[in-house]
């Protein structure tokens, strides 16, 4: 099968769940006979093509950025060349990014599109207060890209991928999508990557004797609510000293955070990592006793908190978006209200306290991650949707 797939971002770009999603789906097809070509964003090092194995990659010249029109007609040109030249069985377009394809190309070639998310969701998070003053301005362009480049693609999509079922539910609100064509594919994770192994040369190396261990990964912004875990921290150290909060990722607000700690003077209990390769992450994980995400976001589904279930590890996280469709309440997880520092702190010194607690719902994590969340399983119901369009 020759798939063209349309993203914003490779790991090369950035390294978030979506780009680790994406590099883990083109893997995958690969490994089972696929040929991909990928249309992207420009090359960091100014690189317009990369080639290996089965997987070609174009780097436009034009970004997609919020406006994303240059982006759309520059990939729409070169999809017109390229399947000219070898003709694609499939297209799959990450989000909204084929949506050149659609607007300038004779469609004559299945598309199925995966959505992380919704521009509606992004402006409700914007108006909650979760974003800058910058992403307010931006609410007219979330506006255009859910009334334009999302009704557009919706409309011309076989299959609409959606990463959660709550996501799946807001896709069938907002567009008024038949049932039929959305199917619920959660992001999937390597299981044999994310596992519970020994950790104990990094605890060496940032002198962990017996200290319990917060976690928290993603970019540092406040809508992955880091700032959160900072906040509650002081009160969270008078009922427990030995705590030590690791803070995993960079971003915009990581100086702010810095000045945070220092500020609540928790300094010495708190640790900034910095960015870490994805290929460590699985230590990281494995060094914790607890990994928490208070995000106020509307989080189509992230996949750090599939990593550290994975990881045997009981989570915190916020009830909101998609995170329900992975964390069972107080089963493999322990579900808490966005913004609420009093019930978050509360259940972190829970499952802190209670060694039984943390590993039933460790275990229960990484049995739901197995069963379905796995990699294995995200490759074969996505390439299960591409057989069904070619018969469509």
């Amino acid at each position: 099968m020759n798939i063209c797939m349309f993203a914003k971002n490779l790991p090369v770009h950035v390294t978030g769940g979506m780009e680790i999603h994406i590099q883990g789906l083109i893997e995958g097809l690969v490994k089972r006979g696929c040929k991909v070509t990928l249309i992207t964003a420009p090359h960091p090092q100014e690189v317009e093509k990369e080639e290996k194995e089965s997987v070609t990659i174009y780097y436009l010249k034009n970004r997609p950025n919020y406006t994303r029109e240059k982006f759309y007609k520059e990939s729409a040109e070169l999809f017109k060349r390229l399947n000219h030249e070898e003709r694609f069985d499939i297209i799959h377009s990450q989000s909204t990014l084929a949506c050149g394809y659609a607007r300038y190309c004779k469609r004559t070639v299945p598309l199925v599109l995966t959505s992380h998310g919704t521009a509606l969701n992004e402006i409700k998070t914007i108006l909650c207060g979760n974003r800058s003053v910058r992403s307010f301005l931006a609410i007219p362009i979330w506006l255009k890209i859910h009334s334009l480049d999302e009704s557009i693609l919706f409309k011309k999509a076989y299959k609409i991928i959606a990463v959660s079922n709550e996501l799946k539910e807001d896709l069938k609100k907002q567009h008024k999508i038949p049932d039929g064509k959305l199917i619920t594919i959660p992001n999937g994770i390597d299981t044999d990557k994310f596992r519970p192994l020994d950790a104990e040369d990094l605890r060496k190396r940032y002198n962990l004797t017996d200290e319990r261990v917060i976690l928290s990964v993603g970019t540092i912004n406040k809508q992955k609510g880091a700032h959160l875990l900072l906040e509650i921290l002081p009160e969270v150290l008078k009922e427990n000293k030995n705590i030590k909060l690791f803070i995993v990722g960079t971003g915009h607000c990581l100086n702010d955070l810095k000045k945070a700690a220092v500020k609540l003077n928790i300094s010495e209990n708190v640790v900034f990592t910095g960015n870490i390769p994805n290929c460590e992450l699985p230590k990281y994980y494995n060094i914790a006793h607890i990994f928490v995400m208070p995000t106020p976001r509307l989080e189509g589904l992230p996949l750090t908190l599939a990593e550290a279930m994975a990881c045997e590890k009981p989570v915190i996280v916020s009830q909101i978006g998609g995170i329900p469709t992975v964390v069972e309440n107080n089963k493999d997880g322990v579900l808490v209200e966005p913004g609420d520092l009093r019930e978050l702190k509360e259940k972190i010194l829970k499952v802190l306290s209670s060694k039984e607690l943390a590993k039933r719902l460790g275990k229960n994590a990484r049995k739901k991650v197995i069963e379905r969340f796995s990699l294995d399983r995200m490759i074969d119901e996505t390439i299960k949707v591409y057989e069904e369009a070619l018969t469509f």
